[in-house]
């Protein structure tokens, strides 16, 4: 059955029915058409100001600190090319470890820091709220962290959003699904916050539309690690496979758990598990899982290799998807200022027109909505590595 909450209205959309929309946002260019200011001259600046806007605590973490790297090492390679006509580049970063405490923090980079744009943050919640705070102070904000995809759907011209949208994650995902299992029930199991509960949400509607059975919809609660309950759900609706919509560490125990079951069934997994971290906690039980995730970080084109060895060689670490989407933002923050100079709604106008951009997560493009169109892409976990299951031999066309 289809879980309870989506009305006809809905089901009409994921179907392709219903009326016609009385207007389309994304039909028309995406403008600003409000006051300007005089640009300012960069040599009367000690440094052109960026803000970086993520949390580095809590359970996001170690995504946020993945953003300010990624935002750290396109800003470092900005300033050995020679800044913005000899001004350097220069980063503020501002915390979004509380979802609330977040409006005052964007305000103090666009009032009291006077940044030129604001890169951030992780996840829909903060980010909604720090969209709330650049629209009135006309600054350009580029979230290379969120799949929220209504992030980009109420036409506001001051928000960029780089990472494919839930929607279209979870339609990548379904077809898989779909191809694989045929009829079978999907149990769909979700954990965290607000975020994996909308892209369940995204999930239900396009099943709908994809003819997807799904059996059952369970939410691991917060903090719980007893999660045998939900394999004995699984186990009695006879699912064909099971879609874990949670971080890695609630999907690794639910996926041990489901293996030593020996339950005959697929697993598949959403972006938070495209993650070596996933991989490492799930062992054994991560062999097989198919994943969905924003770009193709497996694809070994020499852009992609040369950031992620540097990224390595500076940070210890190897980059993760946050990490290339937020270097792929940041640097083309830094060409939209090189081309429009210090002028906010000149840098905004900048990035509205941005095609054809050789990023390391591919080719990037923003609609007339402000959302970049690179497409998710699919692998699957063989010998604790991912294989990215591509539809030729193109690198992102899994």
């Amino acid at each position: 059955m289809v879980a309870a909450g989506i009305g006809q209205a809905a089901i009409l959309l994921a179907q392709g029915a219903g009326p016609e929309p009385y207007a389309r946002i994304d039909a028309s260019p995406y403008r600003y058409h409000g006051p300007r200011q005089e640009a300012v001259d960069p040599s009367s600046l000690d440094a052109v100001r960026v803000g970086v806007f993520t949390p580095l605590v809590g359970p996001d973490g170690g995504s946020g600190l993945s953003l300010l790297r990624g935002v750290q090492l396109a800003v470092a390679d900005a300033n050995a090319e020679g800044g913005l006509e000899g001004t350097p580049f220069e980063l503020v970063v501002r915390r979004a470890d509380q979802t609330w405490g977040s409006a005052r923090e964007v305000v103090g980079l666009a009032y009291e820091e006077r940044v030129w744009a604001v890169i951030g943050s992780v996840g829909g919640q903060s980010t909604h709220v720090a969209e709330q705070v650049v629209t009135k102070a006309r600054l350009p904000l580029i979230s290379p962290a969120s799949n929220d995809g209504s992030l980009t759907q109420v036409n506001i011209p001051w928000m960029f959003r780089l990472m494919p949208d839930d929607r279209a994650l979870m339609r990548r995902l379904l077809t898989r699904i779909a191809s694989e299992t045929g009829a079978g029930d999907v149990v769909v199991i979700t954990s965290g916050g607000s975020d994996n509960r909308l892209r369940a949400a995204e999930l239900e509607r396009a099943a709908v539309g994809l003819g997807v059975r799904l059996a059952l919809s369970l939410v691991i609660p917060v903090g719980e690690r007893d999660v045998v309950w939900v394999v004995d759900r699984v186990e009695a609706v006879r699912a064909s496979s099971v879609v874990l919509l949670t971080g890695p560490e609630d999907g690794a125990l639910v996926a041990r758990r489901l293996v030593e079951r020996h339950l005959s069934l697929r697993l598949f997994g959403g972006p938070d598990l495209a993650t070596g971290a996933f991989v490492v906690a799930a062992g054994a039980a991560a062999e097989g899982v198919v994943v969905v995730a924003p770009c193709d970080l497996w694809c070994g084109t020499p852009e992609l290799s040369a950031f992620a060895s540097r990224f390595e060689e500076r940070f210890g670490a190897r980059p993760d998807h946050v990490a290339a989407f937020a270097y792929d933002g940041a640097r083309l923050l830094v060409r939209a200022v090189r081309r429009a100079g210090l002028d906010r709604v000149a840098i905004r106008d900048e990035l509205a027109a941005t095609a054809g951009f050789a990023g390391v997560v591919g080719e990037l493009e923003l609609d007339a909505t402000g959302a970049s169109t690179v497409a998710p892409v699919l692998a699957i976990i063989r010998g604790g590595r991912f294989d990215p299951l591509r539809t030729s031999a193109g690198c992102g066309s899994g």
